[in-house]
């Protein structure tokens, strides 16, 4: 081996190490490539919390990782380059999520109140004998404790930003205060949750205010407030169940009658997930 092949030996080593040094740095420094554009650019990441441990996270349809944790469940996507990504999140015996959310450079979207609600609610029995609904009727006034459905009223969130109402068989928010984080939102601004079959019978917030439930044509839908990426997720159960309803938002308490026989019995299931 001659001196000259050996010198281009070394410096052939030597820039390689020089340009994996630059290239570990740059990706360190928070730097990646885009290959759609053949350019170096600032990355960024989706941080997502779920109500759920072990909750699986596909982006663009590639499993990445799942949610842990102790006192919330959470995982940080990082390292992505800017772009528009297809975020699915499942696990079994829950409903799917699933979203397309942008990431800008340098920057983390959060997605802080995702639920995963379960197929199927347990229904659990709260008396197995004669209750007279007068009890829970809203004529005199809701008993202590209780939250009593309404199809007229402006409903305002638990963090006073937020009026939901209803209007011509449609579900609408009004925003009492700027909204600053994705999907932006301003003052005075309204937006169409969903429309429903009358007669509704129930409609409130979740205590996340972020989260819009309500009862109509036997069914018992909870939808998301935000349409990022154009999307917004609703879920419905189907119920049979006779009027009144009743919802006691702190403790997320869903109540309801079912006729037996000559009886009606009082129920209710958790929406606290």
């Amino acid at each position: 081996m001659t001196i000259r092949f050996r010198r281009f030996i070394f410096w052939v080593f030597a820039a390689f190490f020089i340009i994996a040094s630059i290239i570990i740095s740059f990706l360190a420094q928070g730097y990646g490539f885009d290959f759609n554009f053949f350019r170096i650019v600032k990355t960024g990441g989706i941080f997502i919390k779920t109500s759920q441990s072990g909750a699986k996270i596909y982006i663009n349809d590639k499993f990445i990782k799942e949610t842990e944790g102790l006192l919330n469940y959470s995982r940080l996507v990082s390292g992505l380059v800017p772009g528009r990504y297809n975020v699915f999140v499942y696990k079994e015996g829950y409903y799917p999520w699933n979203k397309t959310i942008e990431v800008k450079s340098g920057l983390v979207a959060e997605i802080d109140y995702l639920l995963l609600f379960p197929l199927k609610f347990q229904k659990v029995k709260v008396a197995d004998e004669l209750i007279s609904n007068v009890k829970f009727s809203a004529q005199d006034g809701p008993a202590s404790g209780w939250k009593v459905a309404t199809s007229s009223a402006e409903i305002i969130s638990p963090d006073k930003n937020k009026k939901l109402y209803i209007s011509n068989n449609k579900i609408l928010i009004e925003y009492l205060k700027d909204e600053k984080e994705e999907p932006v939102k301003k003052i005075g601004e309204t937006e169409l949750i969903s429309e429903y079959e009358p007669p509704i019978k129930f409609l409130d917030w979740l205590g996340d205010s972020e989260h819009i439930v309500w009862f109509s044509n036997n069914e018992l839908s909870i939808a998301e407030r935000d349409n990022y990426g154009g999307k917004r997720n609703i879920i419905k159960f189907y119920l049979n169940i006779a009027s009144p309803v009743y919802f006691d938002r702190e403790n997320s308490d869903f109540y309801f009658f079912e006729n037996a026989g000559k009886k009606e019995i009082l129920y209710k299931i958790n929406l606290e997930i």
